[in-house]
């Protein structure tokens, strides 16, 4: 890293002469929350709101122009980010996280 301090460079030197890896505190942070929290794609955004308007695999597929079975990946990497295991649950932490709005009351 350019901001890196003369004492910080010669640890990383020592450590990687060694044979270590070494890792700036500041990518390792960012790592970590990334790990921690993953971010959707964009384009897992657009397939979940899809979901949460009803859409399925198929029609979500035709309005991105993608193959049933890309849509089934993306359903997959969702589920793993938000930590779910379907698409009911995938919908209520969604909303619950902000990251969709549910539109009218189901049932109302």
């Amino acid at each position: 890293m350019k901001t890196a301090s003369r004492e910080e460079l010669i640890e990383c030197l020592h450590a990687v002469s060694g044979g270590k890896t070494w890792i700036p505190p500041e990518v390792g942070a960012r790592l970590a929350k990334r790990v921690n929290d993953p971010q959707l794609t964009k384009r897992e955004m657009d397939v979940l709101r899809a979901v949460v308007a009803g859409k399925s695999n198929k029609e979500i597929g035709v309005a991105y122009n993608i193959s049933e079975g890309t849509v089934k990946v993306h359903m997959t990497h969702i589920l793993e980010k938000l930590k779910v295991t379907g698409r009911t649950e995938a919908i209520n932490v969604a909303a619950k996280r902000g990251l969709v709005r549910m539109e009218g009351n189901v049932g109302a």
